[in-house]
Parts: structure tokens; C-alpha cells; sequence
């Protein structure tokens, strides 16, 4: 596909040196110093804390559980109007705040009602890629609306990512499961086998059903694409395969994935706004790769980010990465562009973040992937400290947190 030479050639020309941009954009990337480092390590602690003891005391009733929810709702108003970190109210302002609020809280209660069986790391799992969608319904200066179909394909997540990334089941039963997908995207008749191939299709049928003609032939394609770059991955799992071969599989399946996005937050598609968030899938993919080294290692999961580490080049690749973030969103002019300073700001960000998480030896982990200088010339840009990053790690560990919870 072309899209695929167009992003191969782009990250093959960034360059693997340090990126001078941050202290050349003092305006975007603010130095934190040390003081407002305690201020914001105390706040994610006190956050932390509420938020453990806040969950053990989550009554069964439902009237109860009401109040219970609404204290929580006022308690995570109260730590955005104050954090530092993420900055969102000085970003977005209130009414955009208000957006948010308004239809992740409907988002959460529509994926209840799909399924009361989620845990909460799944229900986290699907908003993470509401947000995605949020942030480019913003930019494409529409509205947020979270229903069919983005409601059902934010659900597909905690359904086939982990049945794929499930250790315990054999590569030929996802196969199977993948093929039954894809079945039942080209329109064929599929008799569900199980409750997950029941919830699947069901939410196959909520994406379907939005769109006719062209429009649907359209949408189709892009999930077969996501399809087959997923049945792709699986081979990443075990294989030594060549790194333009994972590099291949990154663009598609992280290219393909936020082009969904961008077609359910806007019906008026545009070919260059489609290219720019195929690359932008790809950016989201590589932080999740940086994200999850570790694991990934442990599993014998091949990406761009365990090969380079494996290389000992780890810190050019995540050098490359930070230019590409820069480069790419810098470059790119959306409908609204109010928030794209704040996208390519926490891009940014949560990369240098990911790679400080992966460079602190924290939890057990004994692994040396960066120089020492390498993070502390990142770390004035961190919100927090290297030693609280540390700490996070091991309390991760404790508590049996997942990645995604802990970074974002």
C-alpha cells in the first residue's frame, strides 16, 4: 500500500540524534522545576490513595452506588481544576471540559449496560479510545457523540486485544476467532460459537448498521486492513522476523486503528486528513510499544522498541520517535486547531514519560535500556521526578496495575 512507503520513508529521515526542539520551543515544552515536580508527585500520590480507597468502598446497590459515583465525579472535577500535569482545564476550557465530562459519563454507562461483566481495567481499555476519538472529533471541529458506532468500536478493544494477547490460548483458536471477524465484516453468515463471538458480532452489527453504500464499503475496508494487521502481530508474539517486516505491521495495525477513529468522528472524509492519521495510529502504536517494553521483552514479543533495545539503540529509536511526534503534528493544519498544540504537546510528553518508566530500574526490574545522562537530560521536561517514576513501579507491581493505568 502506499500510505506504507509514504510512513516508512518519513520515519527512515528523522533523525536518531537528541531532540533539540524541546529547549528551542520553551512555549510548548515548559522545563518543570523541582518545586512543582513535589507538588505534582504529592497530588498523584493524594489521587492514588482516594482512588484505591474510593474503589474498595464501591457499594452493590444501586441507589447507593449512585451517590457513590457522584462523589466520585465531583472529587475528579476538584484535581482538574487544580493539576499541573496534563494542564486539560487551561487547555480546553470549560465547555469543552463540560463535553467531555458529558459524554464519557454516557460512554460509561452505555458500555455498562452492553456488558456488566467488564472490569474496570476493561471499561478503561474502550475510553482510552474514546478519548482518541474525542480529541479528533475536536480538531475536525465537530461534536462528540458516544453512540454507534465509536461506542461499539471503542468495546472491541478489552474483547479482542485481550483474547489475542491471552498467553494461555493457542495461536490457532485466534486465528479462528480472526477469521470469524473477518466472516462477518464481507457480509457472510456467522453462527457465534461462544459468549465472546456473540458479544463480537453484535458489536460488528452496531458499526455496520451506521453506514450504507460506499460510506459502509469504506469502513469495511479499513476494519479488514486492522483485521489482517492484527492476525499479523500474532506473529510477532514468538518469531524473529525482520525489522521491516514489524515496522510494516506498526504502521498498519496503528495506522488502520485511528483511521477508524477518523472516520466515525466525521462524515466528511478527506484524503489528507486520512494520511495524516494513519501516521498518527503509527505514533500512538510506538508509544504503546515504548509503553510496554518490558512485557513485551518477557513475552518474546517482537517491536520496534524491544529489537532496538535489544540492539542497544534504544535511545536513537526513541530519539527518532520524538522528532516523527514533532515533524508530523506539527506540520499538520486541522479544521479546529485549537487543541493540536495540546495533542502534540502530551505526544510528546507521554513519550518522554514511557521512556523514563522503561529507563528506571523500579518493581524488580533490573534491565539498563538508557544511558544514565540520556534521562536526565529528559527529566526537566517530566512532570515528576526519576526517583518518583521509581516508586510508581514498584507500587505498580504491588498492586498489580496495568501499563495503561499507571501511564496515562
Amino acid at each position: 500500500m502506499e500510505y506504507i512507503k509514504e510512513i516508512r520513508k518519513l520515519w527512515a529521515g528523522q533523525p536518531g540524534t537528541f531532540p533539540v526542539f524541546l529547549e528551542e520551543n520553551p512555549g510548548i515544552f515548559k522545563k518543570v522545576d523541582a518545586a512543582q515536580k513535589k507538588e505534582n508527585e504529592k497530588l498523584i500520590e493524594e489521587i492514588s490513595q482516594k482512588m484505591r480507597k474510593k474503589a474498595q468502598q464501591r457499594p452493590e446497590g444501586e441507589e447507593e452506588r449512585t451517590q457513590w459515583e457522584y462523589e466520585l465525579e465531583q472529587e475528579l472535577k476538584g484535581v482538574l481544576e487544580k493539576e499541573k500535569i496534563l494542564c486539560l482545564s487551561e487547555w480546553m476550557g470549560g465547555e469543552l471540559l463540560d463535553a467531555f465530562e458529558r459524554e464519557t459519563k454516557n460512554f460509561i454507562g452505555k458500555v455498562r449496560g452492553f456488558d456488566e461483566a467488564l472490569k474496570p481495567e476493561q471499561i478503561w481499555q474502550a475510553m482510552r479510545n474514546y478519548f482518541i476519538y474525542g480529541m479528533i472529533v475536536e480538531m475536525q471541529g465537530g461534536e462528540q457523540n458516544a453512540d454507534d458506532p465509536i461506542l461499539a468500536y471503542s468495546l472491541l478493544y478489552p474483547y479482542t486485544d485481550n483474547y489475542i494477547d491471552d498467553k494461555k490460548i493457542s495461536g490457532e483458536k485466534k486465528a479462528q476467532y480472526n477469521r470469524m471477524i473477518g466472516r462477518k465484516l464481507k457480509g457472510e453468515a456467522v453462527e457465534p460459537g461462544n459468549r465472546l463471538e456473540e458479544k463480537t458480532c453484535r458489536l460488528l452489527d452496531m458499526i455496520l448498521s451506521a453506514y450504507e453504500g460506499e460510506a459502509k464499503n469504506k469502513v469495511v475496508s479499513v476494519l479488514l486492513q486492522l483485521l489482517e494487521a492484527q492476525s499479523c502481530s500474532i506473529g510477532q508474539m514468538k518469531q524473529d522476523i525482520e525489522e521491516e517486516r514489524i515496522l510494516e505491521i506498526s504502521i498498519r495495525k496503528g495506522g488502520s486503528s485511528v483511521l477508524a477513529d477518523y472516520l466515525f468522528a466525521t462524515a466528511d472524509w478527506r484524503e489528507q486528513e486520512e494520511k495524516f492519521y494513519l501516521k498518527f495510529g503509527f505514533i500512538l502504536q510506538l508509544v504503546d510499544d515504548l509503553q510496554d517494553i518490558e512485557e513485551d521483552e518477557k513475552a518474546g514479543s517482537h517491536t520496534l522498541m524491544t529489537n532496538a533495545a535489544k540492539e542497544k539503540r534504544l535511545e536513537e529509536q526513541v530519539n527518532r520517535l520524538l522528532w516523527f511526534i514533532w515533524s508530523e503534528i506539527n506540520a499538520f493544519v486541522p479544521k479546529n486547531p485549537r487543541l493540536k498544540e495540546f495533542v502534540l504537546k502530551n505526544c510528546i510528553g507521554i513519550s518522554i514519560l514511557s521512556a523514563s518508566a522503561a529507563g528506571s530500574a523500579g518493581g524488580g526490574s533490573r534491565k539498563v535500556f538508557f544511558p544514565e545522562g540520556y534521562l536526565k537530560a529528559l527529566e526537566p521536561y517530566l512532570p515528576v521526578s526519576i526517583e518518583f517514576i521509581k516508586r510508581m513501579k514498584i507500587q505498580k507491581k504491588r498492586n498489580g496495575m496495568p501499563n495503561s493505568m499507571v501511564m496515562l
